[in-house]
């Protein structure tokens, strides 16, 4: 795997989801509101932790800038979104000047294996470290990026056993990743603040394998389709009970 592979992943699905879309719009994993008590992630964000009007925050994997404007309007701070995806970067910074909130975000094409040292007070990752082409680089680059007293928060999916290697080479391979996190990974600089998990909604294994076999069969003539079918494999790990989705914390020193 490469970064240009990745790029062209994220390329694809923005291209798919989101290019007749004219308001920035969530890419990350939708939670069962009604158990969850929040409608979305950056909602929960916002109470579970404190940040003055002061501090700098990145958005590691901003995607077309949703987050970032989220917790640019509820904090009034500045927030730097940064995406491998040339296509979001350019979206993002369009809905932030329709927006006119150009003043407290901003979006860079960027990798976060290469960032600012000393930089963030806060540092939001949602789904994006699981693209990592080396994730001890990429904590060490993220660690390194966080001002003294700083947070690292880390929304993603662990691997915790390998009771079906096959599946998880099926999904790793459609959604190109070269390594699947762990929470060995992780430790011990790292806590699990939350467990996401039980709000996740899933589909039941009969949609879930009729839908796998209709997007195999339209491979050679959907470009997205499998990208899609990756998605529906990492919903069979879930039931599978070989997933976990956590909110993961660092603190700097």
């Amino acid at each position: 795997m490469s970064e240009a592979i990745v790029q062209k992943l994220y390329n694809q699905l923005f291209l798919f989801e989101g290019k007749n879309k004219k308001a920035p719009y969530p890419i990350h994993k939708k939670l069962k509101s009604d158990t969850f008590g929040f409608n979305d992630i950056y909602e929960w964000i916002t109470k579970a932790y404190s940040i003055n009007s002061n501090a700098a925050i990145l958005d590691a994997g901003c995607g077309v800038g949703y987050g970032s404007q989220y917790l640019a309007n509820f904090y009034s701070c500045k927030v730097k979104g940064i995406s491998i995806s040339d296509e979001e970067v350019k979206t993002a910074k369009a809905f932030a000047k329709n927006a006119s909130i150009s003043n407290l975000v901003s979006f860079q094409q960027k990798s976060y294996d290469n960032l600012e040292p000393n930089s963030f007070d806060f540092i939001l990752a949602i789904e994006s470290v699981k693209h990592t082409l080396n994730i001890q680089k990429t904590l060490k680059s993220l660690k390194k990026a966080l001002k003294p007293h700083g947070k690292l928060v880390i929304i993603d999916d662990l691997l915790i056993n390998n009771n079906y290697p096959s599946l998880i080479d099926k999904y790793a391979k459609d959604w190109a990743l070269k390594v699947i996190l762990k929470k060995d990974d992780f430790f011990p600089d790292f806590t699990i603040k939350k467990d996401l998990t039980p709000y996740l909604n899933t589909k039941n294994y009969f949609k879930l394998n009729i839908n796998i076999l209709i997007l195999t069969i339209l491979k050679p003539i959907l470009t997205i389709a499998p990208i899609m079918r990756g998605g529906l494999y990492l919903e069979q790990l879930f039931k599978k009970n070989m997933m976990k989705y956590c909110v993961i914390e660092y603190r700097k020193k």
